[in-house]
């Protein structure tokens, strides 16, 4: 992961770069040539990662990854497991996220009356 270091960056009043520094792309480059985001990157990758492992791997995952080496998204996603062991609600999010919504069903009833498709159909008598 690439250091953030922003004190040697130069800027105007607008918050704009006014020159090139060691932290700026080549002229003509960008930072994502490919132009395709990694998913190992995402907040759901990681939920999907950690809620796969068994207890003894997650509590080893932590060790192995300490914060110097963690992302913000596998912090998030990591406390947001912790508190889902925990808390119904983190449970049924992080169970959103990662499972996708239960399917919910609509009634759409009119007393028992079909419900007319067509209004601008005449009845026949």
């Amino acid at each position: 992961m690439a250091k953030n270091n922003t004190k040697d960056i130069k800027r105007n009043k607008k918050g704009q770069f006014v020159a090139r520094n060691k932290y700026s792309f080549p002229k003509g480059k960008s930072g994502n040539p490919s132009g395709y985001w990694n998913i190992k990157d995402s907040i759901g990758f990681q939920y999907k990662m950690l809620v796969k492992m068994t207890v003894d791997e997650f509590k080893q995952w932590i060790k192995n990854n300490p914060e110097k080496k963690r992302t913000i998204a596998q912090e998030l996603a990591y406390q947001s497991v912790i508190q889902a062991r925990k808390d119904l609600a983190y449970l049924k999010e992080v169970t959103d996220r990662t499972e996708g919504r239960a399917s919910q069903s609509i009634d759409m009833t009119s007393g028992g009356e079909p419900i007319p498709l067509f209004d601008y159909v005449k009845k026949k008598k």
